[in-house]
């Protein structure tokens, strides 16, 4: 049995199909194919259901594949353990959602290339739905998303923190003329939002139809950024996540509405699929999250 063999074997699981997997390992799908047969006819049982161009696990070769998996892991220590200097050289796709990427990411990934400067990112946006799509696919390493906690168990959860959703304005806006504004306060304002399908957005709307009370906004968009350039405007109430917040409520250019009855809170959570191969690079970005966090 060669580690060769278990790489192909697990790669076709991730990829979904032997072709996808050449072309991730570029191999021509021959070597796939002969690397699959190999394994077969070694442990006796058939590892794959073939049925057309869709390929399944039989209940073979789900076994087989969690123990691939941790063979692979245990390899992958040994070399980091036999050469610990060895620097990360490899590839990490990331998906999140527009407010984290304006936000947060930006420190983070910073901080990585600072530790790990060989090893290349990619960034990719997209809606809740988007991104865990993405990771069912594997077209994403794991995803960095806020929504309510998701207790999937196709997912590992590597990291969650509760954060606060809260109405803001500027400090200027004639709403913080009114000493204890009410939902129906905030309701007669224009409000800017973000898209429809944002976490936060959609908390929010759920909470005011059980009041039954319906949101308009003037403008929505998922461009947070420029959410916080209108509210400096002094004409528009938003709702969005105090991570965003920070900097502007440190230097007093919007202030926070209190409202007890409207205090939605969401998660910001790590997640990876449960049947992935965690990489030393994916490693290393779990890491920093959690001496950050």
């Amino acid at each position: 049995m060669e580690i060769q063999e278990l790489i192909s074997f697990t790669t076709i699981v991730q990829q979904g199909s032997f072709s996808k997997a050449s072309k991730k390992l570029d191999y021509c799908q021959g070597s796939i194919t002969i690397h699959i047969k190999n394994l077969e006819r070694e442990l006796g049982v058939q590892l794959f259901d073939r049925l057309g161009k869709k390929v399944t696990l039989t209940n073979h070769g789900k076994t087989f594949y969690q123990h691939c998996l941790k063979i692979l892991d245990d390899i992958s220590c040994a070399k980091e353990a036999i050469n610990p200097s060895l620097e990360l050289n490899g590839h990490l796709t990331i998906g999140t959602i527009d407010s984290l990427c304006s936000s947060i990411v930006p420190q983070l990934i910073c901080k990585y290339h600072q530790y790990h400067p060989h090893v290349s990112v990619s960034i990719t946006t997209d809606t809740i739905e988007g991104l865990l799509k993405m990771l069912k696919n594997n077209d994403i390493d794991f995803a960095y998303l806020v929504d309510k906690q998701l207790l999937d168990t196709d997912w590992l959860k590597i990291y969650q923190s509760k954060e606060e959703v809260t109405f803001v304005a500027s400090c200027l806006h004639p709403i913080c003329k009114i000493k204890q504004p009410t939902i129906q306060d905030i309701l007669t304002y224009p409000i800017i939002l973000t898209e429809k399908n944002a976490s936060y957005r959609r908390l929010l709307e759920e909470k005011l139809h059980e009041d039954n009370l319906e949101i308009k906004p003037f403008i929505q968009s998922k461009n947070t950024d420029l959410l916080l350039e209108l509210l400096k405007l002094d004409q528009y109430i938003s709702f969005l996540p105090k991570y965003i917040l920070e900097d502007a409520l440190k230097n007093k250019t919007i202030t926070q509405i209190d409202l007890p009855d409207y205090q939605i809170d969401v998660y910001r959570q790590l997640l990876c699929h449960k049947d992935k191969w965690l990489s030393h690079e994916m490693k290393a970005f779990f890491q920093l999250i959690k001496e950050k966090y």
